[in-house]
């Protein structure tokens, strides 16, 4: 039998440990950071062509916001595949955003063979253009925008920054566009390949390429790409726009990530322990510093 001294020790380490754990609990509720919201499936071109499951757009919030700046990300797929979700891939992202104090928007746009170009790249424009009339009412900037796009979405962020036409097209105006993030992009549309995608003629596929248009008076650039990437995708691939965007005096960084390949660039981008992701924060911390908040 358990001496009542000894059972009196054991009865006060347990009210410790229980305590212990009570203070434990609260204190990990302390530290658990506010709900995102996430406004989904918002429709953002009511237009001739329009498309109810393709021109759709999801917002992820952050608490409280108040003239958050905007990250904004474009899927990938080739221009055939994907959409904002992509099993939860791009979602992931608009929450980091969210996490790191912006308004995420991640967009679906129409694919090819629906459409061919440049009807990925309006739509893109179209998706901005109702960010900058829209991103106010939920707290958001717009004026302060990032633009980010990964593999395809990389050639269409890219693209329609450097081709004023979208923008024009669409009333954007270009100066709300802060930073573009091409993760794992495709700069220079080849003449034998993506006929299905851009039509055949040599012509379409430099006015899609966004090489073509890089001019002054762009906004800064992040290029990422994998050491091992897809064909148009490669570091030298990247090294070519890179070479382009600095010639024209623009403000340009670029990135090879080792090890790393295509896709795994999109599945880091919205983990804060990845480089990819570290590389994002410190860029969109760098181009908005240079930005004061109105």
């Amino acid at each position: 039998m358990i001496e009542k001294k000894t059972f009196n020790c054991i009865v006060v380490a347990l009210i410790c440990i229980i305590n212990m754990c009570q203070i434990a609990q609260a204190s990990d509720k302390s530290i658990i950071p506010p709900a995102i919201r996430e406004v989904t499936d918002i429709g953002y071109f009511e237009g001739a062509g329009k498309d109810s499951a393709k021109h759709k757009l999801d917002l992820f919030i952050p608490p409280n916001p108040e003239n958050a700046p905007i990250f904004f990300f474009v899927h990938g797929g080739a221009w055939v595949q994907g959409d904002k979700n992509f099993f939860g891939i791009y979602s992931a992202i608009g929450r980091f955003a969210a996490q790191n104090g912006m308004i995420g928007v991640v967009i679906s746009y129409r694919l090819t063979p629906k459409v061919k170009h440049p009807s990925h790249a309006e739509d893109v424009a179209r998706a901005i253009a109702w960010t900058t009339n829209n991103i106010k009412k939920y707290g958001g900037d717009p004026e302060r925008i990032i633009l980010c796009g990964h593999s395809a979405g990389g050639h269409l962020v890219s693209l329609v920054t450097c081709d004023p036409t979208y923008f024009k097209t669409e009333k954007v105006n270009p100066s709300s566009i802060k930073g573009v993030i091409s993760i794992s992009g495709v700069y220079e549309i080849p003449a034998i390949i993506l006929g299905n995608v851009f039509g055949n003629t040599p012509e379409k596929k430099v006015q899609a390429s966004p090489i073509t248009h890089v001019r002054k008076g762009l906004p800064p650039f992040l290029i990422l790409c994998a050491d091992k990437e897809l064909p148009l995708c490669t570091s030298a691939d990247c090294k070519k726009f890179q070479k382009a965007l600095e010639e024209n005096g623009n403000p340009v960084k670029f990135q090879e990530i080792s090890p790393s390949n295509h896709m795994k660039m999109v599945f880091d981008a919205g983990k804060p322990e990845k480089q990819v992701a570290n590389l994002i924060l410190q860029f969109t911390k760098q181009v908005l510093k240079q930005t004061p908040t109105p």
